[in-house]
């Protein structure tokens, strides 16, 4: 066992467990089937055979007495249809329950027993037929002799061979409930036995793994203590043919590179120191010469971000003249747009005012027209008020026939004086009317002048604002093009500044990194004494 490796001892021990729980589930599957097949025996034949011979026994016992009620009367009275069919029921159930009972029959006993009590069951018929013929034929002291001689020692060697039925069955189910109980103890026990077992070989495998490892693991930590110490010269001797001996190959190889490596380590410690020491004085130097670099570069950044700034001004101040001749472009086409907008409504309102010129002549002629027709109305009512008077005088004439005719020429005649004074009033304002239309006619006339002096104005205006326009369209090409080689020297010179600031972080950047290399030499050198001072510790 000792040239085993770790694999097959886990493996061993695993199985050695393994096999302890086969064992052991073995012995409880045997137990439990021992109690299944108990427990198989009381469901199928015990229990259901305690049941239908008890069924059996009733159909028995309820056949006798009812036979014992009929013929050991006191009193005869006739065999009826009810009696035939109460015996066939008796019958119909015993023939059941015997079928039934006869499907749990399993051993030899059980079923001499059960064919004992059917050939019993088959005379007791046979006398019981003859009992009952008789009573039927009314031989009634025949069929009591029957009863009492022949049927009653039937049935009791019946009843008997039927209670040893049931003793049998109810023997039968306390037996495998015994072995159930049996079986189920010693299940507990054979488990609890395993048990131990397993944990007995769990704790001598696991006692033996432990050994098996902790014997080289202690080897190793005290080597390594060794090699913490700085002793690199002594090597790894576990004499094992498992894993730890491969441990051991591994180990060993290791060391002997790792003493090769300390030795070069050694010898490249003291070469490493001189060359820190030569690339801290070149960088040094390199920093200084940076530094200057730096300083050049930061005054030619000023000197050109005054020019930047310089040509930023220029380039905002051509931005503004440009954005001002286009605003006052803009401005004078928008008011040109606004003065034909103006002439166009100059010229609306001229067409408005001769329309209205030619409405009130048009208006003017009309009231012409209605100033004749008042002066017919006026000599209209002239003539009725004459015919009035006429008619009050011919009135006056006739006497009382008369009087209703003066009546409706007097309200004729005040009728018609009505219809003067209106006629009168609407002449009156006929006349007003011609007057205003009259003077509405010369205003319009004046407003129609002022419209034609104020259309030369706005087409005067409109020519100056044309050449305003022209001008200034003239000259926002020359102030684009200024404004635009200003832009390009902004540029140029913002670029000239990017490049210098580029440059001079550039030159700064040279000198950190000068300076940071400077701090990585100091510490490399440290760390090159440090080196030294580490491998000079080993013994190779």
């Amino acid at each position: 066992m000792k040239n085993w490796t770790l694999r097959q001892r886990i493996l061993a021990s695993f199985a050695v467990i393994i096999a302890i729980m086969l064992l052991m589930v073995v012995a409880s599957y045997t137990r439990l089937k021992a109690i299944d097949d108990a427990q198989q025996t009381v469901r199928t034949d015990s229990v259901p055979g305690v049941y239908y011979s008890s069924m059996i026994r009733s159909a028995w016992v309820d056949s006798y007495v009812y036979t014992q009620q009929l013929v050991g009367l006191s009193y005869q009275r006739e065999y009826v249809t009810a009696d035939e069919e109460q015996y066939k029921g008796f019958a119909s159930r015993l023939a059941e329950q015997m079928t039934n009972y006869q499907k749990t029959v399993f051993d030899a006993e059980d079923k001499a027993n059960f064919a004992e009590f059917a050939r019993l069951n088959g005379e007791y018929v046979q006398v019981l037929a003859k009992v009952l013929d008789a009573y039927h034929q009314k031989h009634f002291t025949q069929a009591q002799d029957l009863l009492n001689d022949a049927l009653t020692p039937a049935w009791i060697a019946g009843r008997k061979q039927l209670n040893t039925l049931i003793e049998r069955n109810r023997d039968a189910a306390e037996q495998a409930s015994q072995a159930s109980s049996q079986a189920v103890s010693d299940a507990k026990l054979t488990m609890g036995i395993a048990l131990v077992l397993a944990i007995i070989a769990a704790g001598i495998c696991g006692l033996l793994l432990m050994r098996a490892i902790m014997q080289p693991m202690q080897k190793i930590v005290k080597i390594l203590e060794t090699m913490r110490n700085g002793d690199l010269s002594t090597r790894l001797d576990l004499s094992r043919r498992d894993e730890f001996g491969m441990v051991e190959t591994g180990f060993n190889d290791m060391m002997t590179e790792l003493t090769a490596l300390v030795s070069q380590a050694q010898r490249s410690s003291v070469q490493v120191t001189t060359s820190v020491t030569e690339i801290a004085a070149t960088s040094k130097q390199q920093q200084a010469t940076a530094t200057e670099t730096a300083a050049t570069t930061t005054e030619i950044g000023a000197t050109s971000r005054e020019i930047a700034a310089t040509s930023r001004d220029l380039v905002r101040t051509m931005t503004e003249v440009t954005s001002a001749a286009d605003a006052a472009s803009m401005l004078a086409g928008s008011g040109q747009q606004g003065l034909s907008r103006m002439e166009d409504t100059m010229h609306q309102v001229m067409g408005a005012a001769d329309l209205v010129n030619a409405k009130l002549a048009i208006l003017n002629e009309k009231a012409s027209n209605i100033n004749q027709v008042v002066v017919t109305i006026v000599k209209v009512a002239d003539q009725t008020n004459l015919l009035s008077l006429n008619a009050a005088i011919e009135a006056e004439k006739a006497g009382e026939y008369g009087r209703g005719f003066a009546v409706v020429a007097t309200e004729v005649r005040r009728l018609a004086d009505q219809t003067a004074v209106a006629t009168y009033d609407i002449e009156q304002m006929v006349r007003e009317i011609q007057s205003a239309v009259s003077a509405g006619v010369m205003g319009m006339d004046k407003f129609s002048e002022e419209v034609r002096r104020g259309m030369f104005e706005v087409q005067q205006v409109g020519d100056q604002l044309s050449q305003i326009i022209q001008q200034v369209q003239a000259l926002a090409p020359r102030v684009l093009m200024v404004n635009e080689g200003m832009q390009a020297q902004a540029t140029g010179a913002e670029q000239i500044n990017h490049a210098l600031s580029q440059l001079g972080d550039a030159s700064s950047q040279t000198v950190e990194s000068l300076r940071q290399a400077s701090f990585a030499i100091d510490e490399l050198s440290q760390v090159a004494a440090g080196l030294r001072g580490g491998v000079s510790r080993f013994k190779v």
